[in-house]
């Protein structure tokens, strides 16, 4: 089977995901086998999550195993200080994210993963309340940032690759904390799975069916609704919810879950995505409801939903630029400020004047080409700002007298003693985040 399923692939170069363990050491094997038959290129990722003193011993196994069947070896280490909190789930992470910073741009991550871990996530799935989306658990084949995980032996159960690897009289590692039933996916593995198995023979097999109904039917649910989205979404990702009120509920929550869902991060919960809908689409017009959603949030400007990554607070930020023949790098990855002849005109400072930067200013401002002062609130206003945007542009300050919001407005000071001088704010900053994938 793993044979027909990886001839499908363009790539014929793979990385497998080797615990050490009964199913990944059969999938390393299966692949040996392949290998002598055909040509595809194997490597092989060990991460030691360091939880027992048998670690490092598990490490020096696949050394071996890998070294005598000349295959390229990569072992890391996760060391996690808090083993209280949510273990497996931290684990998790941290194992996907160190596997995908090592996984080639033309590499296929495999992984041993078998019916038997189906049914163990879909329980887990269940436990936690998880709609069609997540009974789905694991696909065959999974988008992985831009690469691709293939899970060969779905089908399989582990009474089949055991009796597979006893017949091939193969070594593997028997991971005792296995029967440690404190974790969630242990307990559901050791005490409830087999006491359906003894009541129901054919239980496993339902159960993965089930999950392939899930797959389905979410499927043809987000090929309807990516039809919707797309006339829904505006040009800078935001999410017209305009007519909202009109539509029924059940339809608004499967659009903004959608929705989410194309920001690739860890889908939230049906709690979550009900109380996005109840704040954003029935708060008062004039409020600025917010929903955190992990490092994002989710706001509402006018009639729109925006998805956004929280940034720090500026709103004590003062910055000097005492010398401003250079350039002033600005916090939370917001480009710089620069004197040249591209930028926004403004009265220069004085000698005795110090030029400084601050992100907040409360109160009247009377800006140029206008008779009147406003308040800067209706301003940013007026002028489209969202509100969580409006402390994150450069206020620039002679002293304490305010005088422009760099890109946005000039204020209008009454003093023509002044020279003019020019500044940009540009952010030509190469962003540390343009290839990296955030697995959960």
């Amino acid at each position: 089977m793993i044979k027909e399923i990886i001839s499908q692939y363009q790539n014929k170069s793979f990385l497998v995901a080797y615990s050490g363990g009964l199913d990944s050491t059969v999938l390393l094997y299966k692949l040996l086998e392949i290998k002598k038959k055909y040509y595809i290129k194997i490597r092989a990722i060990h991460i030691n999550h360091n939880l027992t003193l048998l670690s490092k011993k598990w490490s020096e196994h696949c050394k071996k195993i890998c070294n005598i069947n000349h295959i390229p070896l990569i072992v890391e280490n996760i060391n996690i200080k808090n083993k209280t909190n949510n273990l497996e789930e931290k684990l998790r992470i941290k194992r996907y994210n160190i596997i995908y910073n090592h996984l080639f741009s033309d590499e296929i991550l495999l992984t041993g993963h078998h019916i038997n871990d189906q049914c163990e996530t879909f329980f887990l799935s269940l436990k936690r309340g998880s709609g069609p989306t997540g009974l789905s658990s694991m696909s065959f084949e999974t988008l992985f940032g831009t690469k691709k995980i293939v899970r060969p032996f779905l089908k399989k159960t582990k009474i089949e690759l055991q009796t597979w690897a006893k017949k091939k009289k193969l070594h593997w590692i028997e991971d005792f904390s296995n029967l440690n039933i404190d974790y969630d996916r242990n307990f559901i593995r050791n005490e409830v799975i087999p006491i359906l198995e003894k009541r129901w023979s054919y239980f496993l097999k339902n159960c993965f069916r089930t999950t392939i109904i899930c797959q389905q039917e979410t499927r043809l649910l987000n090929d309807f609704l990516r039809e919707r989205i797309y006339k829904l979404i505006k040009f800078d990702d935001s999410l017209n919810i305009e007519n909202f009120k009109n539509i029924k509920q059940e339809m608004c929550t499967a659009l903004i879950r959608y929705w989410i869902l194309l920001k690739k991060i860890k889908m939230p919960s049906y709690k979550n995505i009900q109380c996005i809908y109840r704040q954003m689409i029935f708060s008062r017009i004039d409020s600025n409801p917010k929903i955190i959603l992990g490092k994002h949030e989710v706001r509402r400007y006018k009639q729109s939903l925006h998805f956004i990554k929280t940034q720090p607070s500026l709103k004590n930020t003062l910055l000097f630029w005492h010398k401003n023949n250079i350039k002033l790098t600005l916090p939370n990855n917001l480009g710089y400020l620069i004197k040249n002849n591209n930028g926004t005109v403004l009265p220069g400072p004085k000698e005795n004047e110090l030029i400084n930067i601050r992100f907040q200013y409360e109160g009247y401002v009377l800006i140029l080409g206008r008779s009147k002062k406003r308040k800067i609130k209706k301003i940013w206003q007026e002028k489209n700002i969202p509100p969580w945007l409006r402390n994150q542009i450069p206020l620039l300050f002679y002293n304490n007298y305010f005088i422009s919001a760099i890109g946005v407005f000039v204020v209008n000071i009454k003093n023509k003693n002044r020279t003019k001088c020019i500044i940009s704010w540009q952010n030509d900053l190469k962003s540390t985040t343009n290839n990296f994938f955030s697995f959960y």
